[in-house]
């Protein structure tokens, strides 16, 4: 369960990695194009690719370049066949497996492994992967969904467990509102200044990963955890927001301080927040729960990349704003409800 995020933190890799499902032929490894599997996001990787798109306001804005262009494609990424989860090979002879450890380490090879020195609430009990996804989301149901971000597309919900929570101010004022990764999610991985050149000539990732920082944005009707990039090509610069779900759960969830009031939530508000300063050849970065909201000038630092060293740029184009993944910024509205100091009960 607990894992690096998806959505961007093997995201910086998969927001670039789009390449289009090849033509399928049917084959004892291979589904035939009218498997309903053939039209599921683990088949055709069909989410990597849209949100790329300068269409929904991806990367493709500042490079000009399709998503096949970019050089971060992973064949183990795009399972379009059975074997990449089911197959176990025992002794010379491979066998069919519905054995959740032969699954689990599909799931690795792409999402990453479980972190070893933060698991999280559910990894701690034994859970694995399936002990939430479904079936459906694994295999598809037929349609081929633009994003598993989009509304319907997931099953995974922590009320189709936690469906008798405990009856806290926090959770009576928060339920309908808040998602509950929004308190109980214990880091978010932040990248910035991926260096998309570096990418393009070396199939690398070259970016500077930050911890501590969880930024919370609208998505489906709730206010939920979201992680930054930010994005470098030829002197133009890009900041994405993006929905993400940590796999860090801890089950005491920040204190209402943690959130309402805050010197991040009052610097925001004045307009003076800066999430990042660059300074003697490092990062470094405020650490907490951040809102995001439009307008609002990001001030961060965009790098370049020369010899293996990172310089601040002095041609840097204002940047782009991308609100990836269906989600959109906090309202001013919102954003004033959380100065209001709050009294925790």
């Amino acid at each position: 369960m607990a894992r690096s995020d998806l959505t961007f933190g093997a995201a910086v890799c998969l927001i670039l990695a789009a390449i289009s499902a090849p033509a399928q032929s049917a084959s004892p490894t291979r589904p035939p194009d009218d498997n309903f599997y053939s039209r599921s996001l683990h088949f055709t990787n069909r989410g990597i690719e849209f949100i790329y798109s300068k269409e929904q306001g991806g990367l493709e804005r500042i490079t000009g370049l399709p998503a096949s262009a970019i050089g971060c494609g992973k064949a183990k990424c795009h399972a379009t066949s059975c074997d990449a989860c089911h197959r176990k090979d025992v002794g010379s002879r491979a066998t069919y497996s519905v054995d959740p450890a032969v699954a689990e380490a599909a799931c690795d090879a792409c999402h990453g492994p479980a972190e070893k020195d933060d698991p999280d609430v559910h990894a701690r009990k034994g859970m694995k992967c399936m002990s939430c996804h479904s079936a459906r989301e694994i295999h598809g149901d037929g349609v081929a969904h633009d994003s598993y971000m989009f509304p319907g597309v997931l099953d995974t919900r922590c009320e189709n467990c936690h469906s008798d929570i405990s009856r806290s101010p926090s959770h009576t004022v928060h339920r309908d509102t808040l998602a509950c990764s929004a308190c109980h999610a214990a880091k978010v991985e932040t990248c910035i200044n991926c260096h998309i050149e570096a990418r393009i000539e070396g199939a690398k990732d070259v970016k500077i990963p930050l911890q501590g920082m969880v930024f919370l944005v609208n998505h489906n009707g709730r206010v939920t955890t979201a992680n930054l990039l930010t994005y470098v090509y030829r002197s133009k610069t890009m900041i994405t927001f993006a929905p993400t779900f940590s796999h860090s759960i801890a089950k005491q969830g920040r204190v209402c301080a943690d959130c309402h009031d805050s010197a991040i939530v009052r610097g925001v508000a004045a307009g003076t927040f800066a999430p990042v300063a660059w300074a003697d050849g490092k990062a470094t970065n405020v650490q907490g729960v951040i809102p995001v909201v439009d307008p609002l000038a990001w001030k961060l630092p965009f790098l370049g990349l020369t010899d293996g060293q990172w310089a601040p740029l002095l041609d840097a184009a204002p940047p782009v704003l991308h609100y990836s993944g269906n989600c959109a910024p906090l309202s001013r509205e919102q954003l004033a409800r959380l100065a209001k100091p709050q009294r925790r009960r």
